[in-house]
């Protein structure tokens, strides 16, 4: 009986020594979440993430991120790009600012102001600076700080119908008039598109606005855009209006224009490369070109980058940095620049055969002239303010000097 009292009393020790040992596992033999360790997390903020084709492009990345990293799962926090900017500012001021965000960089001057962005210079290797395209890292460059790294670069084009214009426009003064030209023709069709939507308009009116020598800011960065430059460029965009050369400026947008064009309602628009796809679908009924963007008083085109920053609340800023380096790897951008139509971040892309192809040519010419997206405090405010006094002039409610002083008066006033 002593023995089988001991061996029954040997067992219950053995099994409790099995479990309190195994209690990170539990006596069930199934594992929890503290036998394998808590991973650590890493969240990064992407804008469009909704879009399958970027979400595709993004997730290659980050799949093959945490494969190479077993303790870490990245969470992606999603929005939509017109919200973004915004949204991450309520994320900041909650305390609660993923990791790696992704935003325009036109916003890293809000953000660095408010001290929610990390500056990145102490990262950046003279390897990893030599191996990217030196204008287009400039650009995530505030008062010789950097504090983005783009992953995203566009260009700009003129679209035009190659069987209504023969030549395209190379000026000003020669846009408009094959613009009036076309209107005479074809009464039914509008010569030109000027967008003004929230989304992309103050991008491409800036292709105007740099044309003509013209600014948002003074030398010190102060917001100041009722110059005789900038009322002399929404003069000669007024006169599209007037004439009803171009389709209703207010509800124009920059996506419309290529849908327009592609059902013989629009002659000339500037986009960007990822048009190509939806006016090929339609070339057989509305033949087009690209060319160079005509010139006002000089060459000039909007630079527009998309960049990561880190934010200053991460608590895994290495790692932050470290999926920023992996997500810049040629494989993820490369795949990602040819997918949309973007230009190149780093330089082992520019010898890609497709950036020789005729029909990016005129988008890499461009380049040269490129001027950065204006650095204002506050984009969103800026970017409502300006769009609302382009609209305003467009639609004659207001002259271009008064609609561009209220406008400054508004950005300006504490």
């Amino acid at each position: 009986m002593k023995k089988k009292f001991k061996g029954i009393y040997s067992a219950l020790i053995l099994l409790l020594v099995a479990c309190v040992a195994g209690s990170m596992v539990g006596c069930t033999g199934k594992k929890t979440e503290e036998a394998a360790g808590e991973k650590q997390v890493i969240k990064i903020f992407i804008p469009g993430y909704e879009d399958e084709l970027w979400k595709g492009l993004y997730d290659a990345g980050i799949n093959d991120f945490e494969k190479e990293n077993q303790g870490v799962d990245v969470e992606v926090v999603p929005a939509g790009w017109d919200e973004a900017n915004s949204k991450i500012v309520s994320l900041i001021q909650a305390n609660e600012a993923p990791d790696v965000m992704i935003t325009g960089s036109r916003s890293l001057r809000q953000f660095a102001a408010m001290g929610a962005i990390e500056k990145l210079d102490q990262y950046m290797t003279d390897e990893f600076k030599a191996g990217r395209v030196k204008p287009v890292l400039a650009t995530a460059n505030i008062s010789g700080t950097q504090y983005g790294i783009p992953l995203a670069f566009s260009s700009r084009a003129l679209y035009y119908r190659t069987d209504l214009i023969q030549t395209p426009p190379t000026t000003w003064d020669e846009l408009y008039a094959a613009a009036e030209k076309v209107k005479k023709e074809h009464p039914e069709m509008y010569g030109f598109a000027i967008p003004t939507d929230i989304t992309s308009g103050t991008d491409e009116l800036f292709n105007f606005i740099y044309q003509n020598g013209g600014s948002a800011t003074d030398a010190d960065g102060n917001i100041k855009l009722a110059t005789a430059e900038n009322i002399a460029t929404l003069e000669f965009l007024k006169k599209f209006s007037d004439n009803k050369l171009i389709p209703d400026p207010v509800s124009t947008s920059r996506s419309s224009q290529a849908p327009m064009f592609q059902n013989g309602d629009l002659a000339m628009f500037i986009s960007g490369p990822w048009e190509q796809k939806t006016l090929d679908e339609s070339a057989d009924k509305a033949p087009y070109g690209v060319a160079v963007l005509p010139s006002g008083t000089k060459m000039a085109e909007t630079l527009v980058t998309d960049s990561f920053s880190i934010s200053s609340q991460s608590k895994n800023k290495e790692l932050a940095w470290k999926l920023i380096e992996h997500m810049g790897k040629f494989e993820y951008q490369n795949a990602y620049d040819e997918a949309i139509g973007f230009f190149p971040i780093l330089v082992e892309e520019e010898k890609e055969e497709r950036y020789s192809s005729d029909f990016l040519k005129p988008f890499k010419e461009m380049i040269q002239y490129g001027v950065a997206e204006p650095q204002v405090p506050v984009w969103d405010t800026f970017n409502e303010q300006f769009v609302t006094a382009v609209q305003k002039v467009l639609t004659g409610n207001a002259t271009a000097e008064d609609a561009l002083k209220a406008a400054e008066a508004e950005l300006t006033t504490k």
